[in-house]
């Protein structure tokens, strides 16, 4: 794979931010997170993200612990265990070397054509969230706002229109908590940790519901997918109750928008598939995983969320979805 990253520079410069409750120490600016100045006020947890280090173009594993495609069948993701950690491979895009305490994440290979924003864009949406999980940290491939009565998460299948509702509810006033990884903690209760301002859209979705927003910068140069930035000051800056979890279903265009309690068994397999496992081997990560899923799913409000496939009705939606917050 060839290589055409900035040259490194001789004297190193850190940049400090905070997502996903951790410290971020990156080689290079990321414009997408919030900064820190003191990393004491950030995390417990310091991740350094080398994005400009020396190219080594990893061997070829054995064997790939996982493979995600598209729909096609093409890979888009393989991860594998290696000598060092992990090995995350994002085929014609990148190589990424995880170590395997979660702590550090070196980008070692990039495609000739890809571009930093591009590099940015996967450390931060999809290497980070695997990096949680070697860290002990559970997440869920959702995205959450902050209503009056705590923190609201969307999971759905890709299409479903998570990042857009919530992005809808973001420039209605509701703070935007996370798009597409949400962090949880367990004490006592369930928490959710704020990942970084911002909500990933496609071009239809920005251009029917963004109005007079501000768009951050491209999400990467393959996608025609734009960051949401919006008010930022509107973003929740602190862990939030989990009050309820919502599974998105599309239904045809005119049909009213519905919201249906379903119960925990329902709701148990579809918060395990929304879920970033690295190693499925590992056993004590699956006991952890499945121990803190079964806590969400009985101790969280479970609904299904039914909206059409129009969006001349998000504002039904979430009129929908705050009448049943405030049911109680």
């Amino acid at each position: 794979m060839a290589d055409r990253r900035p040259t490194p520079v001789a004297r190193r410069v850190a940049f400090r931010y905070k997502a996903y409750g951790l410290a971020i120490v990156a080689d290079a600016e990321m414009p997408e997170l919030p900064p820190v100045r003191d990393l004491r006020e950030a995390s417990l947890t310091r991740v350094r993200v080398t994005l400009r280090g020396a190219t080594r173009v990893p061997a070829e594993p054995a064997q790939w612990l996982s493979v995600t495609a598209y729909p096609d069948g093409k890979p888009w993701l393989k991860s594998a265990k290696v000598a060092d950690g992990y090995l995350l491979r994002f085929p014609g895009l990148a190589d990424f070397m995880v170590g395997a305490d979660g702590c550090s994440v070196d980008c070692v290979a990039a495609g000739g054509d890809v571009a930093e924003v591009t590099l940015r864009h996967l450390v931060i949406d999809h290497v980070m969230p695997r990096v949680l999980n070697l860290l002990g940290i559970e997440a869920l491939h959702a995205t959450a706002v902050v209503a009056a009565a705590g923190a609201c998460a969307f999971i759905g299948e890709a299409g479903t229109g998570k990042s857009t509702l919530a992005a809808s509810f973001h420039l209605a006033g509701l703070p935007a908590l996370c798009d597409d990884c949400l962090v949880l903690r367990d004490e006592g209760r369930i928490l959710a940790t704020p990942a970084y301002p911002g909500m990933r859209l496609w071009d239809d979705s920005f251009a029917a519901i963004a109005g007079g927003a501000e768009a951050g910068p491209p999400v990467a140069h393959y996608t025609t997918k734009t960051r949401l930035v919006g008010d930022v000051a509107n973003f929740a800056a602190t862990p939030q109750p989990l009050v309820r979890i919502y599974f998105l279903r599309r239904v045809a265009a005119g049909a009213p928008p519905a919201v249906e309690r379903i119960t925990p068994a329902e709701a148990f397999p579809e918060l395990i598939g929304a879920s970033f496992p690295l190693d499925l081997g590992d056993a004590a990560m699956l006991a952890r995983h499945f121990l803190m899923i079964s806590h969400v799913a009985a101790s969280v409000a479970l609904r299904r969320l039914l909206i059409p496939t129009d969006f001349g009705a998000l504002a039904a939606v979430r009129a929908a979805v705050i009448a049943d917050l405030e049911a109680g």
